[in-house]
Formats: structure tokens, C-alpha cells, sequence
């Protein structure tokens, strides 16, 4: 009996995943603030799951996934300003097509998984914020046995190539760390992840790395869906875009006319920071293999050095994210 709630339960915390977290990451890809390095590893935590699924039936098994995702997301905050008279808001639709769950067993406690996706965003009010991608990824998962409460660890890599209309954000990045996915009870899960993220783009602006701490709790109500709260730590470079000032230049380690704000001409400038990130989300299935997903996502960044003249303010970065997403697995 605790062995099947076992599997029923993880079953629900991928569904969750696959429906909240995944095409996240490729929506957030071009804006520096809100890029989760740490949320690029759960597409991997679909994996874990799946193994932690099959150690319970007491065997390891390949399973290809395939899935569909639909999403749309209203930004309070695209250019990532300081305050409320230079944010500008947009709107964002994704399509993203994932195959993930190959297995390569190594012994009775470890295999390597790989998956891979395509993708695109489309935006309404800055259209070369659009992208297309491709994805790679690939993790090491150990988990000692099948019970119930021995966790699931993985050692993850993945990389993106990213083609956006702004020629300037055109590029790649990657994010490599460590996640552990951990029942609780039946119904509660901990997943935690520690990321190192880094971009690689036209514009040396847009060029950026960060480390990141994240934990995620999972909670469900059985067939009526899943509730999550996941918050994250993150230090590193965050990109913002605006009108030219004194303290933004002075904050700067570099900065460009941006190509995707030209009416009226803005620039974007890089430079160190640390982030708060909070998620709150709702996960409910739809039909047999499909599941619909809500989510609310805060996000504050502070520069880690002040401005160097007297009377400057150390400015505060904050934006809101609000989803829709849908998703079907076949």
C-alpha cells in the first residue's frame, strides 16, 4: 500500500514539474533577472522520478516521455526597471515540445537519463524578445534502494542554443549542479537544487553567470491536484533596461543600446546582484495524461555595490510573472 501511494504521489510531483517549471525556464531565457538556472535542472526531477517509480517496482526500465506545452504568461516587468514609471509590461505565448526520460542503467542504483526539447516564444508588444531554442540535458541519479524514504540525487548538465529576433541576445547557455528529491509523507515532497548557470550571447551585455540555491515544497491533494511553493536565493548578474542615468552607468560593468527597445532608444546594463525568488502555484490534471497549471512568480534583485556619488539610492529591481500553462504527455 505505502508503495503504491508512493508511485501515485510522484507520478502527481512530475505531472506538477513537467506542468510549471519547464516552460518557465524557456519563457524567461531573455530576461536576465528572471532566468532560473536552478529551475533548469527539474525538467531533470521528471527523470528522478521515474527512476524512484521504477526502483519501487523493483526494476530499472527505459521510458521515452513525450509532451506538449502550451503557456501564457503576463510580465509586469520586461525591461527589469527600478521603478514604476520605466517598467514595461508585455505578454507571452509558448510552445514547447520535450522528449525526455531515455535511461542508461549503470547498476541496480544508478543510470544516466537524457532528454531534449524545441521550443519557441512569442511576445506582443516586443517582438524581438521572440526566440526559438533547442534544449540538451543529461543526469547522473543515484537512489540507494526502494524505500520509502531514501532520496533521489542528481548531477545534471544541460545546455540551450537560443536564436532571438534581438541579434544581440542571440546565443547559449548552460546550467550544471546537484538536486535531491525527497519524500516527506505521502502527500509532501522536498526538492533542492544547487545551480551554476552561465550565458553566452552577440552583446557582452547579455553575457552573464550566477550561482543559485533553490527548495521547492510540494503538497497534493490527491486527484483534485497539487499545490507548490518554491523559493530561491540567487547571486550573480542580473541585466536591466532603461533610460540613461547616472547611477545605472555607475552600476555598470558594461552596457549597450539595446536593439529590442528602440522606440524610444533604451540601453541595457549588466552588473552584480542578488535575487530573491518566490513561486506559488497550482497544478490540477486535466483527462488522463493532460494537466493544467497556475502560477504566481516575485522576483527582487539589489545590486551588491551602491552607486559611487554621494545622494545616490541603491535602486531595487522587482517583477511579477503571472501563468497559465497546459500540458499534455503522450
Amino acid at each position: 500500500m505505502i508503495a503504491t501511494k508512493f508511485a501515485v504521489d510522484l507520478a502527481r510531483f512530475r505531472d506538477r514539474v513537467l506542468g510549471s517549471r519547464l516552460p518557465i525556464t524557456s519563457i524567461d531565457a531573455c530576461r536576465a533577472l528572471a532566468t532560473p538556472p536552478a529551475m533548469l535542472s527539474l525538467g531533470l526531477a521528471l527523470s528522478s522520478v521515474s527512476y524512484a517509480q521504477s526502483m519501487e517496482e523493483g526494476s530499472l526500465r527505459q521510458s521515452l516521455d513525450l509532451r506538449l506545452d502550451v503557456s501564457y504568461m503576463y510580465d509586469t516587468n520586461v525591461n527589469r526597471a527600478p521603478n514604476g514609471q520605466q517598467r514595461l509590461t508585455d505578454q507571452f505565448y509558448s510552445l514547447t515540445a520535450t522528449a525526455g526520460g531515455l535511461t542508461l542503467p549503470l547498476n541496480t542504483s544508478t543510470r544516466l537519463v537524457l532528454d531534449g526539447a524545441v521550443g519557441g516564444d512569442m511576445t506582443r508588444f516586443f517582438p524581438k524578445l521572440g526566440r526559438v531554442f533547442g534544449e540538451f540535458g543529461a543526469a547522473l541519479q543515484y537512489r540507494k534502494s526502494a524505500d520509502f524514504y531514501d532520496p533521489t540525487f542528481s548531477l545534471f548538465g544541460r545546455i540551450t542554443p537560443e536564436h532571438f529576433g534581438s541579434s544581440q541576445r542571440r546565443g547559449y547557455q548552460y546550467s550544471v549542479g546537484v538536486s535531491a528529491l525527497q519524500p516527506v509523507t505521502d502527500r509532501i515532497n522536498l526538492f533542492g537544487v544547487l545551480a551554476h548557470h552561465e550565458r553566452n550571447a552577440n552583446s557582452s551585455v547579455f553575457d552573464a553567470n550566477d550561482n543559485s540555491a533553490q527548495v521547492t515544497l510540494d503538497y497534493s491533494i490527491g486527484p483534485h491536484g497539487t499545490f507548490y511553493l518554491t523559493g530561491e536565493y540567487r547571486r550573480g548578474d542580473v541585466v536591466s533596461t532603461g533610460p540613461e542615468s547616472l547611477v545605472n552607468l555607475d552600476i555598470a560593468k558594461v552596457f549597450v543600446q539595446d536593439d529590442a527597445y528602440t522606440n524610444p532608444q533604451l540601453i541595457s546594463y549588466r552588473f552584480e546582484a542578488k535575487s530573491y525568488i518566490t513561486m506559488l502555484g497550482y497544478n490540477v490534471p486535466v483527462g488522463p495524461s493532460g494537466s493544467l497549471d497556475f502560477s504566481w512568480r516575485w522576483a527582487q534583485s539589489t545590486p551588491t555595490q551602491s552607486a559611487g556619488f554621494p545622494g545616490a539610492e541603491t535602486p531595487r529591481y522587482v517583477d511579477n510573472q503571472f501563468m497559465i500553462l497546459y500540458a499534455m504527455r503522450f
